[in-house]
């Protein structure tokens, strides 16, 4: 067995690896759209994410009511920059989303909706668990010193 010798490994050439069928051809439309501002939010995150930074929201989620604090609280989910109203089954069901900036207004909403059945919380557009115990009072840290003192 002396008279074997040992040869070299093969050196190994690094390849592409192969294009499919669709890369091959032609774009004949580009992958991204160049304006998006066309988009909700929630389409927006689908198809681009990451690319149109939206800022983080706590929405308050309640049905239409009977009493003297309705028009008080409707006024105050109205002043959200995504507030929606939709009506399901003959309840009419009010949605408004605030932001840091807006902590005053979701504190002052809240406090009037908060204890009515069926009033949720929802934390950058999900259901969350502990979004009342947890995320709310997070979110009120934002609350303008001028307007807590006063």
């Amino acid at each position: 067995m002396t008279g074997l010798r040992r040869l070299p490994y093969p050196q190994r050439v690094p390849h592409e690896p192969a294009k499919s069928f669709a890369d091959r051809l032609p774009r004949v439309v580009p992958k991204e759209e160049a304006d998006i501002s066309h988009l909700s939010d929630e389409m927006a995150d689908i198809l681009y994410p990451g690319r149109r930074p939206r800022p983080f929201r706590i929405a308050v989620e309640f049905d239409a009511f009977e009493g003297l604090n309705y028009p008080r609280a409707l006024a105050l989910a109205r002043r959200s920059e995504v507030y929606r109203e939709q009506e399901s089954y003959g309840v009419l069901r009010h949605s408004a989303g605030f932001d840091a900036t807006q902590a005053d207004v979701l504190r002052e909403l809240y406090a009037i909706v908060g204890e009515i059945t069926g009033t949720e919380v929802v934390v950058d557009g999900k259901r969350v668990p502990y979004a009342r115990e947890l995320w709310l009072p997070l979110m009120l840290f934002f609350v303008r010193g001028d307007e807590a003192a006063g």
